[in-house]
């Protein structure tokens, strides 16, 4: 990466962490993009250089955990399902080491109706990612529709344990929600990928 895309990618990073902070202290409706600019020392026109809007922040904040990219980290040789698994407590972890701007992220999501629109864009943007992950995992002997499907899963698997857990106000063991529920995906993850396929009654 050169010099002036380091430069770029940082005020990008100071927007977001600033944005962050502004909204956990203030909430978002009494955070404005002035705010958040003279926050992170720059104009609100450079603001709108990286984030067509202020609902844009709140979408990169909340799926910054870069799931996709977490996943291809992973070594080339581990079990798909293990990825997931690992890349889902990757974000869970994050999340629990920083609990309070995680819930008001998504103390946001759940009750600003503004926010549906662009967090549904990213989300089709985030599945799409991952599923071209875990299809070049996978290889080409696997069926893609097979990939799509786990992708699909552990995606809203990791949001409905996110949502139990803000609906908590945090007080319950993020962890240990989530490995209630992957516990309970990963059977159907490996039914659908033909490893076995020893489902509950």
């Amino acid at each position: 990466m050169g010099l002036r895309e380091t430069k770029k990618e940082r005020t990008r990073e100071a927007l977001a962490a600033a944005a962050m902070a502004l909204f956990t202290e203030r909430g978002y409706e009494a955070t404005t993009v002035e705010d958040i600019a003279a926050a992170a020392e720059v104009s609100p026109r450079t603001f709108f250089r990286y984030y067509p809007a202020k609902e844009d922040v709140v979408s990169e904040i909340f799926h910054s955990g870069g799931f996709d990219g977490i996943v291809d980290a992973r070594p080339p040789d581990e079990p798909v399902i293990a990825t997931l698994r690992s890349a889902t407590f990757t974000v869970l972890q994050s999340c629990a080491d920083s609990p309070a701007p995680a819930l008001a992220v998504l103390r946001m999501v759940t009750s600003r109706p503004e926010l549906s629109t662009r967090l549904s864009d990213a989300q089709r943007a985030r599945t799409a990612a991952l599923t071209a992950s875990v299809i070049a995992r996978l290889g080409p002997d696997h069926d893609p529709l097979a990939a799509r499907l786990i992708t699909s899963w552990t995606l809203a698997t990791l949001d409905a344990v996110l949502l139990h857990w803000e609906t908590s106000d945090g007080r319950l063991d993020l962890l240990e929600i989530g490995k209630r529920a992957f516990d309970q995906l990963e059977p159907a993850l490996h039914c659908v990928l033909g490893t076995s396929c020893v489902l509950g009654t």
